[in-house]
């Protein structure tokens, strides 16, 4: 039989990871339509064909134009989905007290990872009839050469972007002390604060008078009635 504290945890699990899917879809479905931007913008260099589809593209501003609007669309990418990610997780620990900033941390980064990806693949499927042209045309001719990514390793600007941005707001949130869903630490009850040990070490006792000397002179009304 499951307690109380089994269901809580399960339904905490379950709920992170419906979440943490929900993201990672978003994120995708946003690589899917930023792929067909890149193909509208991109400017496509002029190319002499070499024959068998490989051409000589030189060293013109048109040739790394495309490479650099691809890095700006996923860079913008990764801004607004760092952000976004970690506004989600603020709001929804905010509903109900769960730590969730690992779990969009993780399907937020493979998110990006998958939507950077289909910005490449889709915008290169699309200019697909620009490289028939290019596999068709005789050597010397000039012809306008296809979209492509030569420097793969802009594949992982949407990434390393969306983990700097939800980093940035989660070391703000630290700051400020105001990170929902993570537990505050528990205080000790007040208590009253001992009594100073005298300098000998021994905790002084409430003092009283001392006694009369014999040849105090006693000021009681009694000794002074004749």
């Amino acid at each position: 039989m499951k307690t109380e504290g089994g269901r809580s945890g399960a339904s905490g699990v379950g709920r992170g990871l419906a979440v943490a899917a929900a993201v990672f879809g978003v994120m995708a479905l946003l690589g899917a339509l930023l792929g067909p931007l890149w193909w509208w913008l991109a400017p496509r260099p002029e190319v002499t064909a070499l024959g068998d589809g490989d051409v000589f593209a030189g060293a013109t501003e048109e040739v790394f134009a495309g490479e650099g609007y691809f890095v700006l669309i996923t860079a913008t990418a990764g801004i607004v989905t760092g952000y976004a990610c970690y506004m989600i997780q603020f709001r929804l620990s905010e509903r109900r007290e769960q730590d969730l900033r690992l779990v969009l941390l993780l399907a937020g980064f493979l998110g990006a990872v998958a939507g950077s990806a289909l910005v490449w693949r889709i915008g290169v499927a699309l200019d697909a009839p620009a490289r028939e042209v290019v596999l068709a045309a005789e050597p010397g001719d000039t012809v306008t050469g296809a979209l492509q990514l030569q420097a793969l390793a802009f594949l992982i600007v949407w990434p390393f972007v969306h983990v700097l941005q939800y980093g940035l707001l989660d070391g703000i949130s630290l700051l400020r002390s105001d990170q929902p869903g993570v537990p505050e630490p528990l205080r000790e009850p007040e208590s009253l604060a001992p009594t100073p040990p005298s300098p000998n070490g021994q905790v002084p006792h409430a003092t009283t008078a001392p006694p009369a000397s014999e040849g105090e002179e006693r000021t009681d009304p009694e000794s002074r009635r004749p």
